[in-house]
């Protein structure tokens, strides 16, 4: 027991802190008009799925990976592979319609559960080291966004 805290207090040590001071005016007001979209297509918690946005597409910057194919969130389908869209905006309307099917469930069940937590019910985060990843972002969108 004692040795798997060990190791774990060493993994976290190694993770590197991320630096957001780096991030472009252009970028910020990129990052800006997405949320602005976001919030105006009544996606619930706007704030994570930005940061989740951002996480899988790398500030929406990466190459070879999901966002090849318009998709913002890295959805996996069938075959273990990379859902298309035609556009941005049609991976926005497919998170809200994901979203939509599964919070009232969660919400019902979980009513004191904060959106981390959503996100492990439903498997998209698939342990506790996306959520930790994930909260650096949500702290900058909260911090460096007009929300």
């Amino acid at each position: 027991m004692k040795q798997s805290i060990i190791v774990f207090i060493v993994a976290l040590l190694l993770i590197p802190k991320l630096n957001f001071s780096q991030i472009s005016p252009t970028v910020k007001e990129r990052v800006q008009k997405f949320y602005d979209l976001i919030k105006n297509e009544k996606i619930q918690y706007p704030e994570f799925v930005v940061a989740q946005s951002i996480v899988e597409t790398g500030w929406m910057k990466c190459k070879n990976c999901c966002y090849d194919f318009h998709n913002l969130f890295g959805f996996i389908g069938a075959g273990n592979k990379c859902l298309k869209f035609q556009s941005d905006y049609e991976s926005i309307q497919y998170y809200k319609k994901w979203q939509d099917a599964r919070i009232e469930k969660w919400r019902t069940k979980f009513p004191n559960q904060d959106y981390y937590h959503f996100l492990k019910y439903v498997k998209y985060a698939t342990g506790d080291t996306y959520n930790r990843h994930l909260k650096q972002y949500v702290t900058w969108v909260n911090k460096n966004l007009a929300l």
